[in-house]
């Protein structure tokens, strides 16, 4: 008798085979993706390399770009891992590679955690041109690991020409750069005299913004919010303005970003709201006949002591609850303990009968997921959907949306109306309350009262 004529020998031996086989080809392919690797990170130069080779050039009066890019992970690390995260950042890192290091002297470094610098000789319009493809195929990236609106990518650069520009000079320029591109939420910037002294005046916001609140230099005005159906006014909306010291009067898109680059996202949010639950308590009788709503940063909706904050404050000054609506705002994602924190605290809010409106919707992070999580009464449209709602494929999402807010029992208000032809459109997809241009601007207090009189 044969050893052949055993069966479970035959298949012991057939494992063992495929086993050998397996490990062999497992060793091969680690050897393969560590060899790339490697080959990436050989591609990738030191900053001191791009330092010296930026001075070279100069030296030999040869035109340069040094490009700044700055990558933010964080929101991806906490809404779903390190690990796809890095995934994401190895793949951003080799289409960088790819599209910025052209030319013969072409070179890219790693600078910081997540950040990188390129040097290269593009043109400006080469240059546009070059990121708007990188973003692309980085875009694609974003959408195959469901990072759209999670990571935050932006460029920053600085061209030479033929000057004499030491390399930490446009280095901080092409940074300056990056900076102005994420405060007006664009993908990239070029740094020139009249941007970099725009970036002196960021820093100097920036600098005097803790004191300008501990001085009270901030002021509100209100922008009136109509039913659809009567267009009456309803109640307005709490806009902050800034009489700097140093600007001027300074409207929000100036000074927001210098609150939340500070960490004064709190602290703010509960100094104008107290300053409105003041302006209503010295006229209590007419003024808490209208709602108004006011902006919450999504920092601020996370504090685990908000609702007992804002309750505070009305009972402080003796207003009516059904005078206030809180507004989310799209500012940041949350990880999911920040949004069982937040979804109590609405619901506190909302018992004491404080409405809560989900503002911009359409727009960044909110989405139809917010919906279905946080407990509101009003989804207020972004008016880029407003506004595109006069075409056929824009009008059916418009509809789309506020029938969908309909069915899960909330009011919709539409925001950015500027002419009679958006008016229409919104009030004929079914819009429950209106606000914009078309029907009044952000106005003072006094202004306020006048309307509130003829009504």
């Amino acid at each position: 008798m044969t050893i052949l004529e055993y069966p479970y020998v035959i298949l012991t031996i057939l494992a063992i085979i495929f086993l050998v086989m397996g490990l062999i080809g497992l060793y091969f392919t680690m050897k393969s993706v560590k060899t790339a690797k490697e080959i990436a990170e050989k591609s990738f130069c030191g900053i001191s390399k791009i330092e010296n080779d930026f001075e070279k050039a100069g030296n030999l009066r040869k035109k340069r770009s040094i490009v700044y890019i700055s990558i933010v992970l964080d929101s991806m690390k906490r809404l779903y891992s390190e690990s796809k995260a890095t995934r994401t950042y190895e793949q951003i890192k080799r289409i960088l590679f790819n599209h910025l290091c052209l030319g013969i002297d072409g070179e890219i470094s790693l600078y910081g955690n997540e950040n990188f610098v390129a040097l290269n000789d593009l043109e400006s319009d080469e240059m546009a041109k070059c990121i708007d493809k990188c973003f692309a195929e980085i875009n694609e990236t974003f959408v195959k690991h469901g990072a759209v609106n999670v990571v935050r990518v932006n460029f920053g650069y600085y061209m030479t020409g033929s000057t004499e520009v030491s390399f930490k000079t446009a280095l901080v320029r092409a940074k300056q750069a990056c900076s102005i591109a994420e405060d007006k939420n664009v993908l990239y910037c070029q740094w020139d005299s009249s941007n970099g002294k725009e970036f002196e005046r960021k820093l100097k916001i920036e600098n005097n913004i803790q004191n300008e609140i501990d001085s009270n230099r901030f002021f509100l005005e209100y922008q009136p919010i109509l039913d659809a159906k009567t267009n009456k006014i309803m109640g307005a909306e709490v806009l902050s303005r800034l009489n700097s010291t140093t600007e001027g009067v300074l409207t929000p898109h100036l000074f927001l970003s210098a609150v939340n680059n500070v960490g004064l996202n709190e602290k703010f949010d509960y100094y104008i709201f107290e300053k409105n639950c003041k302006w209503i308590s010295s006229d209590k009788e007419n003024r808490t006949k209208y709602v108004y709503t006011i902006n919450f940063s999504r920092h601020t909706l996370c504090d685990r002591k908000l609702a007992e904050k804002i309750i505070s404050i009305i009972e402080k000054y003796g207003i009516d609850y059904s005078c206030i609506a809180v507004e989310i705002l799209e500012d940041k994602s949350l990880n999911e303990n920040e949004k069982l924190v937040m979804i109590t605290n609405l619901a506190r809010l909302k018992e004491k009968g404080i409405l809560i409106l989900l503002d911009d919707f359409g727009k960044g992070y909110t989405s139809f997921g917010d919906l279905a999580e946080f407990d509101i009464n009003i989804v207020k449209i972004d008016k880029a959907i407003t506004q595109k709602a006069t075409t056929e494929s824009g009008f059916l999402i418009l509809k789309n949306i506020i029938r969908t807010a309909h069915d899960l029992g909330f009011k919709t208000l539409c925001e950015g109306i500027e002419t009679e032809k958006h008016k229409q459109t919104v009030v004929s997809a079914g819009c429950d309350m209106l606000q914009g241009y078309y029907f009044y601007r952000p106005m003072p207090v006094t202004q306020l009262e006048k309307l509130f009189e003829k009504q």
